[in-house]
């Protein structure tokens, strides 16, 4: 019995049973573990993005404090340019005009092809007196007038304004016959050359004219000013950022000549963009390229546009010369084989898309035409200027803010008013008056003036 109670014997019922099978070990938990050289990666990651956050938002608060009114896409888009990234910036514009900016196929233009009522705005019959204002450039060197506000414009030496011609003129050009419309049933005055602006010798020495330039877009007229250059001389003024070189008036008209300016419109591209040259004033910003197409400002105030190498030729009587791209018209016969040429005429844009664009001819007669007006293909543009008689024809700048052209009416103190060629121009019809970033191409009369 002791025996018994040692071994511990139990009845059967309360035994425990044996395991049937051994018990999984249990899984053990690894901590993960990161290696040194990834956390140093994260590390200078995050410095450089920083670094890169910093650097853009100084960069920008620069490119935005020096904006113009200018709408917030056009100052992103000139910042990226700024920092080296133009091929972004013209991809993203080819996206903006194929799949945003559509115009609308079809329909008739909302804008009255009629001038009378745009041109005659903001004049009282007291105006319609003669003039006392200025009639002539002035003479001699022009006021010292200090930089800063609006109110105060600089103004330049006498060597680079158009010599003064103080004889009354009596010749005069005449504008072109009527351009065709590419539209079956053209509006009332569609292609008519009308008279704007203030009189020079009694003479209209402006025209503008409105037309389709496709049959495909018909809702949207091409707008067409022509300039009589027997009455009016040509004066270029760098803008105080582009195209670089000296700058002697801040990008502004002086104040002086405002009572006799008829009218000013954009220059060109960026230098850096123009695949050409520029030279101003005695100095070569950029050598000149042959073949390239070019406008020419003499110091007499003359001015023509052609090939350079062909049709122009460095002289000492030059005052400027802008190039940009190839001539877009040349010898009267348009240089856009097909729409594919597009991206030829402003890398912003590929193909068939239609965007403002600007463009400065030549007739034979020596008188000066200007395009810039929106919904333009490189073909579209180029057949208008030909359908205006031009003969050679250079580009100017293009897209939303920077295509940009005025002509001006005075009141009988001479204050001049300023009428935008198409009235969906952006802001700042006067921006060629005032300090600007840009060059300008300047038209002076060049004889007593009337309202």
């Amino acid at each position: 019995m002791s025996e018994d109670v040692a071994t511990g014997d139990q009845p059967a019922s309360i035994d425990p049973e044996p395991a049937a099978v051994e018990a999984s070990p249990a899984r053990k938990r690894h901590a993960r573990r990161h290696h040194p050289g990834w956390r140093l990666f994260m590390l200078l990651a995050s410095f450089v993005l920083a670094a890169a956050a910093f650097w853009a938002g100084f960069t920008f608060q620069g490119t935005y404090a020096n904006a113009h009114g200018e709408p917030t896409e056009v100052i992103v888009a000139t910042w990226m340019r700024d920092n080296k990234m133009g091929p972004l910036v013209a991809k993203l514009e080819d996206i903006y005009y194929t799949y945003v900016s559509k115009p609308e196929v079809g329909g008739t233009p909302t804008l009255s092809a009629d001038i009378s009522a745009e041109d005659s705005a903001g004049l009282s019959p007291e105006d319609t007196e003669p003039s006392s204002a200025p009639s002539a450039i002035p003479s001699g060197p022009p006021s010292a007038i200090p930089s800063g506000p609006p109110s105060a414009i600089p103004s330049g030496p006498p060597s680079v304004m158009p010599s003064p011609i103080v004889t009354p003129v009596v010749e005069h050009l005449n504008p072109p016959p009527p351009i065709t419309s590419p539209v079956p049933n053209p509006e009332p005055q569609e292609g008519l050359w009308q008279p704007v602006g203030s009189r020079v010798a009694g003479l209209p020495a402006m025209y503008v004219a409105r037309v389709r330039a496709d049959n495909v877009h018909t809702s949207y007229y091409a707008s067409v000013l022509w300039i009589d250059t027997s009455l009016a001389k040509a004066m270029f003024i760098p803008g105080y950022e582009e195209p670089g070189g000296p700058n002697p008036f801040n990008g502004a008209l002086p104040k002086e000549l405002w009572p006799i300016v008829l009218a000013n419109f954009n220059g060109a591209f960026r230098l850096e963009d123009s695949m050409g040259g520029y030279y101003y004033g005695g100095e070569m910003v950029k050598p000149l390229v042959d073949g390239k197409a070019s406008t020419v400002v003499y110091k007499d105030g003359s001015i023509k546009v052609g090939k350079w190498g062909r049709d122009l030729q460095m002289s000492d009587d030059i005052q400027a010369v802008r190039q940009n791209l190839n001539l877009i018209v040349d010898k009267g016969v348009s240089k856009v084989s097909s729409e594919t040429d597009n991206v030829i005429w402003g890398a912003t844009t590929d193909k068939g898309s239609l965007a403002w664009r600007a463009a400065i001819g030549q007739l034979a007669d020596g008188s000066i035409i200007y395009i810039g007006s929106p919904f333009l293909s490189a073909d579209g543009l180029a057949n208008t200027l030909v359908g205006a008689g031009a003969q050679e024809a250079m580009v100017l700048d293009m897209n939303t803010w920077w295509t940009a052209g005025f002509y001006f009416r005075h009141k009988k103190n001479g204050t001049p008013l300023c009428r935008k060629l198409d009235p969906s121009l952006a802001e700042g019809c006067d921006r060629f008056l005032y300090p600007y970033k840009r060059d300008s191409f300047q038209f002076l009369a060049n004889a007593p003036m009337s309202p």
